[in-house]
């Protein structure tokens, strides 16, 4: 039976639709990476070829990143617009000494600063929080599939202890993400916007305090929790590697004649299953890697938008609001971070799984 023949069978046997369904989930929004199945990924790895074109894929990324843009300029012009508003009621009220009228007239104005910055940051922000989350159901999808494969490959000892430590290693870290991290940024976002209504710092050292506290949680966390997964996954790739072949060369050498056939025949069988993993594991950082940079594009692209339009109002405007749409394009900038360092972790459970065995276990 050849490898290509075994590995379809194996693979028509697994249930892997709903890896599937997720993927067509993170290219809901666009594509990055083409239209590709685990099976596809399994065989190019068979045939040596290039999973996807690199150019293509900086292609989509350019056409995706300019599509960001036609689409938030219209916040900046929005911003500006208003802000020019806000210098010439300034101008009148010195002019003609009217200071109520235009007063007023600068807090409505400030209002709808603030109103187009929320709800832009709201939509950030709700991407960012749905990506994180289907990050977390490919994870708890991929461990029944690839956690299997690894255990019979012999990985008895790498299943055993890396299965339920990452289980609730992204259990303890999206709850950690969704109720504490997530609406930190959230809370200073609304006090740096609530400060802007003032030309004195009330809240605005708050929101920074919480801003940061927000950051170092995260990186802690993701540190944590990548450290130990990495020595876990060293200790237990070596124990699986002492069991592995100690099993084959007791099948080799104490089974009379059909022994060393029996051994080679199972090898084989094994080379099929770490071949079957490596391409699910692929799949599954292909999976991660599309919602994070699809996102991460959008994001970049409104903090971008934030920074420049910062820029340009700070000679025409208020001072107060410029560093407001500063300090906000600064969080947002926190929440690209924060997508990019949860999706790293991800990646660091997958490429650890897919390290456990890559090469033939048996030898």
């Amino acid at each position: 039976m050849s490898l290509e023949s075994i590995i379809e069978e194996q693979l028509s046997s697994m249930n892997i639709e709903g890896l599937e369904e997720l993927f067509d989930i993170a290219e809901s929004n666009g594509s990055i990476f083409g239209d590709t199945t685990p099976g596809e990924v399994i065989r190019s790895l068979i045939k040596g070829d290039p999973i996807f074109d690199l150019n293509d894929i900086l292609g989509a990324i350019g056409n995706h990143f300019m599509h960001e843009i036609n689409g938030s300029i219209l916040l900046g012009i929005e911003l500006v617009a208003v802000c020019i508003i806000i210098g010439l009621l300034k101008n009148f009220a010195s002019s003609f000494s009217d200071d109520t009228v235009s007063n007023l007239g600068i807090i409505v104005c400030s209002c709808c600063v603030i109103v187009l910055c929320l709800k832009s940051f709201m939509d950030i922000y709700v991407i960012c929080s749905d990506s994180v989350k289907t990050m977390t159901v490919t994870m708890q999808a991929l461990l029944p599939v690839l956690v299997p494969l690894l255990i019979s490959m012999g990985g008895f000892t790498s299943g055993s202890i890396l299965n339920p430590f990452i289980v609730t290693a992204i259990t303890v870290f999206n709850s950690i993400l969704q109720r504490i991290i997530m609406p930190a940024i959230y809370l200073s976002c609304v006090f740096i916007l609530i400060n802007s209504l003032t030309d004195r710092d009330y809240v605005k050292k708050l929101a920074l305090f919480i801003r940061g506290f927000a950051v170092a949680l995260m990186g802690l966390i993701v540190t944590l929790f990548s450290g130990l997964t990495v020595l876990q996954g060293v200790v237990t790739k070596t124990a699986d590697g002492m069991i592995t072949k100690t099993a084959r060369y007791s099948m080799d050498n104490f089974i009379p004649i059909v022994g060393s056939f029996a051994a080679d025949s199972i090898d084989l069988v094994l080379s099929c299953t770490t071949i079957i993993k490596n391409g699910i594991g692929i799949f599954g950082m292909i999976i991660i890697l599309t919602l994070l940079l699809i996102p991460m594009i959008k994001i970049i692209v409104v903090a971008i938008v934030f920074k420049l339009t910062a820029v340009v109002i700070e000679p025409i405007g208020n001072k107060t609001i410029s560093d407001c749409l500063n300090e906000i394009g600064n969080t947002v900038i926190i929440l690209a971070v924060i997508l990019f360092l949860g999706a790293m972790m991800f990646l660091i459970f997958l490429a650890i799984i897919i390290g456990i065995g890559g090469g033939r276990l048996w030898r």
